[in-house]
């Protein structure tokens, strides 16, 4: 079953929103899923603590709009990674005997292409 690939722009905006929300949405390895998590509670952490500090709205909104930003970016690669992981898995899943990356005809038991020593064993 073909997987569903990641919209990058819906994780750039989801990690606006909510800081890391974009993380996991995109979902490329179980570290960065953590990594977006803890996020989501630095954010929530942060959110409480402008209340309670009654900071100056604009200092907060400026600090909101750096991590967010930072974020946004990171998420919109990730969406890509995950995209271009499906794309080469695919590739993978119609030509098994084919490298991914140049084409050219691989055994099974091969865990390197011997034209352009791109990795195939994953």
């Amino acid at each position: 079953m073909p997987q569903v690939r990641k919209n990058r722009f819906i994780a750039a905006i989801y990690s606006i929103i909510v800081w890391g929300l974009g993380e996991v949405y995109a979902g490329v390895t179980n570290l960065k899923i953590g990594l977006g998590i803890v996020f989501m509670i630095l954010w929530f952490i942060y959110l409480v603590s402008c209340l309670i500090l009654n900071l100056n709205i604009f200092l907060a909104i400026v600090i909101y709009s750096i991590v967010a930003g930072l974020l946004a970016f990171d998420s919109f690669r990730d969406a890509r990674t995950f995209n271009m992981m499906v794309s080469l898995e695919e590739a993978r899943r119609r030509a098994p005997d084919r490298c991914p990356n140049c084409g050219s005809k691989v055994s099974k038991d091969f865990r390197f292409c011997p034209n352009c020593g791109y990795k195939l064993v994953t």
